[in-house]
């Protein structure tokens, strides 16, 4: 073998090498599509190959239950966070709370295998004089990636 033909085949070895590192370092933000029956108030089912908003009002006084249903379609594990952005009013009331409820199957942060689901419940409590409108919605990126790294402006992660 000549030398031009090992440095074409190096060549293209370090440069798939840089490719898949490259793509297994992506992440992107992907949030629900799709309703269901459900007891909750609200059942978000997240593709994570589709995206789009699902807004969630609360009214003064009232409390609702989020269930989220997460479906890994990839063949690699993902990481995910679930996050809340306040349409109205501007700011979060102090008698609002956003968390995770007691009934839920799965934590608001975790991994998610391929072909595996996970089942979130969030809890909405208003004790506030006003309504809330807010986006309810699922930040998702690679294993070994960071979550909160992903949060865009206004978007805050449930602890």
């Amino acid at each position: 073998m000549s030398k031009k033909s090992i440095f074409t085949i190096l060549f293209i070895m370090v440069l798939s090498a840089i490719i898949v590192s490259l793509y297994s370092t992506f992440a992107y933000d992907e949030e629900s599509t799709k309703l269901d029956d459900s007891t909750a108030d609200y059942n978000l089912i997240y593709s994570m190959r589709e995206s789009t908003k699902n807004q969630v009002i609360v009214t003064a006084n009232e409390t609702k239950f989020v269930d989220i249903t997460l479906r890994n379609d990839y063949q690699s594990n993902v990481k995910y966070g679930i996050y809340y952005h306040l349409v109205s009013p501007n700011k979060l009331p102090n008698n609002v709370s956003i968390s995770l409820a007691e009934e839920s199957r799965d934590a608001l942060e975790d991994i998610i295998k391929p072909n595996q689901e996970k089942i979130i419940t969030i809890k909405i409590s208003n004790n506030s004089e006003n309504n809330i409108d807010i986006i309810v919605g699922a930040l998702v990126g690679f294993e070994n990636g960071n979550i909160e790294e992903l949060i865009k402006n206004g978007e805050y992660l449930i602890k």
